[in-house]
């Protein structure tokens, strides 16, 4: 990625960088990622070619920076070490919190871009390398006599599910069924 989704932003910046991101969502919600030009995002959000250029390398790195810069907003202490059973409970809330704010939009963007599609195969793949590095950050200096590859592995096809359900499929957890569900299946 071009731009670093850890850094903090100019105005000017996060003013380019919004524009392009929604002009590349808006697009999703009318047509498949790979139908999809960086002309076009450029067209609809009004910046130049070259300026789009010096922030991302291409319509990929675009979904990749913005998805890791939401999950970032979210969770900005992914970096740090943590208790794998207290970030249970957190990750629940950040989990239920993104489905909540992003339901109708991401909603439009599925009828368009299905699971097998390019769009859901960059976010599946962002989500892999999140769930390695909280892993990571949760595994530390711990042994649960699971490789943590296993651990995040286990996360992440978690959390993709929670999200296919209610995304794809329009299904509705309330916040204490994703707590509940979580728990069960990770805390064990």
């Amino acid at each position: 990625m071009k731009l670093d989704f850890r850094a903090k932003l100019s105005v000017s910046q996060k003013r380019t960088t919004t524009m392009i991101v929604n002009a590349l969502y808006m697009l999703l919600t009318k047509k498949s990622f790979d139908e999809i030009t960086v002309r076009e995002i450029c067209k609809i959000s009004l910046i130049p070619h070259s300026t789009f250029y010096n922030y991302f390398e291409d319509k990929y790195d675009v979904v990749k920076w913005s998805f890791y810069a939401i999950v970032y907003d979210y969770y900005p202490e992914m970096d740090e070490i943590m208790n794998h059973y207290d970030n249970i409970e957190k990750s629940a809330d950040l989990l239920y919190d993104f489905i909540d704010d992003y339901r109708g939009i991401m909603s439009k963007v599925a009828k368009k871009n299905p699971v097998d599609g390019t769009f859901y195969k960059i976010i599946k793949t962002c989500m892999y390398e999140i769930g390695e590095i909280i892993a990571k950050n949760c595994t530390r200096d711990k042994d649960f006599g699971i490789p943590y590859e296993i651990v995040f592995g286990n996360y992440v096809n978690g959390f993709n599910e929670v999200l296919v359900q209610s995304f794809y499929e329009k299904k509705v957890y309330t916040r204490d069924q994703i707590k509940t569900y979580m728990k069960e299946f990770y805390a064990k």
